[in-house]
């Protein structure tokens, strides 16, 4: 048995230079490449967190514009049609596919964004959501919810509620599943968390890729991960700074805040994706362990070197294709229209 009562040491371990391994796909070689140069032209940008919501405003929008920059690509790879609409008073981008699925007519898809909860609101917000639009074969509403500097939590919360609710009033959850990465997906788990408190019906079923669900930064892959990592490359800093940002005056403990936390008794099957060289792989081994725990059907996928949500940028790799081809098939399985 180890002696618990010996202090704890801290462990120190050199300094390395990562290649793109030869185990994936030459497109996901790429888009590694493409991110370790990237983080070099950052720098130490990333350690830089704005101090006033005009500073935030002006990072978010020159942010928000590279995204935006890939969406004619995106759109020549994956046809869709879109219309931006509100529900309940909330902005939301209907997707529909060009390979609508017939038999899927009656089904449909949440979906939530990821950025850090301040990061890719508007357009940029519905990327995701037309990728897997596409690979699922089914319609998908994207919610363009309320970020701060302007609107900390629980407005987030409070907006895929609202929207949950609406949906819910025009067909069965039964016919509905959620999903979203990063901060995306724990919007989606605090929503999911939130329609069990108020007792409204849950999705049938959730994707959650590589959920953002502890922003208090304790988990283990922040630190081992931390350089690694070719989209979020660490922690501290920048992405701090967004998570304080986020929580306003909540604790970043809150359950609701960093769902890790929660008891999630009762939920509906759940799907997580990670890859080895997330920083948030931990997060995302935390709760799909803790659902374990709790009796909920969950499926964990981890992907060969793969960074935070790169199968979201990679989305020409049949990394990217494989990912999304494990979340329409996972919603095949639990989605009843």
């Amino acid at each position: 048995m180890p002696d618990t009562s010996r202090p704890l040491v801290a462990r120190s371990v050199p300094a390395k230079t990562l290649s793109p391994p030869a185990t994936v796909s030459p497109e996901l070689q790429a888009s590694m490449s493409q991110m370790a140069a990237a983080s070099a032209r950052a720098g130490a940008a990333s350690a830089w967190v704005p101090g006033t919501p005009a500073e935030w405003k002006a990072i978010i929008a020159h942010l928000d514009s590279q995204v935006l920059a890939t969406l004619p690509f995106v759109a020549s790879l994956f046809p869709h049609t879109m219309v931006r609409r509100e529900i309940a008073g909330v902005t939301i981008r209907e997707i529909t596919p060009a390979r609508l699925d017939p038999a899927k007519e009656n089904l449909l898809l949440v979906h939530f964004h990821g950025g850090g909860y301040a990061l890719n609101g508007g357009e940029a917000s519905a990327i995701e959501a037309v990728i897997a639009a596409h690979h699922c074969g089914l319609r998908v509403i994207s919610v363009d919810y309320r970020m701060p500097p302007d609107h900390p939590f629980p407005a987030a919360v409070e907006d895929a509620v609202t929207v949950w609710r609406a949906l819910t009033a025009e067909r069965p959850s039964s016919a509905m599943g959620a999903f979203g990465t990063s901060a995306g997906g724990g919007l989606m788990l605090a929503m999911t968390l939130k329609l069990r408190e108020l007792g409204l019906p849950l999705p049938a079923a959730l994707g959650a890729g590589t959920p953002w669900t502890d922003l208090t930064g304790s988990s283990d892959s922040y630190q081992v991960n931390a350089g690694v990592d070719g989209v979020f490359t660490s922690f501290d800093g920048f992405a701090a700074g967004m998570a304080a940002l986020y929580a306003g005056d909540a604790p970043l403990s809150h359950p609701l805040v960093s769902p890790v936390h929660a008891d999630f008794k009762g939920f509906p099957p759940t799907l997580f994706i990670t890859g080895t060289r997330d920083i948030l792989i931990s997060d995302t081994v935390r709760t799909y362990r803790s659902m374990k725990r709790s009796g909920v059907t969950v499926q964990l996928e981890v992907h060969e070197a793969m960074s935070h949500a790169e199968y979201i940028y990679a989305f020409a790799s049949p990394e990217s294709a494989e990912a999304f081809g494990d979340l329409a098939r996972f919603f095949d399985a639990h989605l009843a229209g």
